[in-house]
């Protein structure tokens, strides 16, 4: 990520108002944890293109990241207005939504980003949400269905983030699927 931002760094001089480089450089901010720095970037990224919906995902991304589910909402909820046909900002805003205890809400997120596209993530959230909120007999329904896509996903697809793999085991226990 340094590379890269040494890289930006001269584009930013060359090309100072380019949403997508603001962009770039604020999602390397956040890669290495540098959240003020990110949110500068991603909202001077936003001045300098409003309606791209990319840059309202990204700084829902970074808000959620950092616990402001509200701010995380807003920004979600503005990506979907420009950009209706993505599912993961559905399910990104279901994980908002449910931090904001907003349960009724989230259940419909999650419930749209599933009809839009089965990713095993969404049903992996999904029966998070609903463990934490006491229906287990639902959380089961979407963990046997978060089990059959994870099966026929591929070895790289599967270890490329560590925490599915923990939470799959968590709600394994808690569900009694061991």
């Amino acid at each position: 990520m340094d590379v890269a931002l040494v890289k930006y760094r001269v584009a930013a001089v060359q090309t100072p108002n380019s949403a997508q480089l603001w962009n770039n450089i604020g999602m390397c901010f956040f890669g290495k944890q540098r959240h003020v720095a990110a949110i500068a970037c991603l909202k001077k990224a936003l001045y300098l293109d409003p309606f791209e919906w990319i840059i309202s995902y990204n700084l829902g991304l970074v808000h959620l990241h950092t616990e402001q589910y509200a701010s995380a909402f807003h920004y979600f909820s503005s990506s979907i207005n420009l950009k209706p046909d993505f599912p993961s900002s559905y399910m990104q805003l279901a994980i908002a939504l449910s931090r904001l205890d907003d349960y009724d809400n989230a259940c419909a997120a999650y419930e749209k980003a599933i009809e839009m596209d089965s990713d095993f993530l969404f049903h992996l959230n999904y029966a998070v949400m609903l463990v934490n909120n006491g229906q287990v007999d639902k959380a089961r329904e979407q963990f046997d269905q978060f089990e059959a896509l994870y099966a026929e996903a591929d070895e790289e697809t599967k270890n490329s983030d560590k925490d599915v793999g923990v939470m799959r085991s968590l709600l394994m226990n808690v569900l009694g699927r061991n």
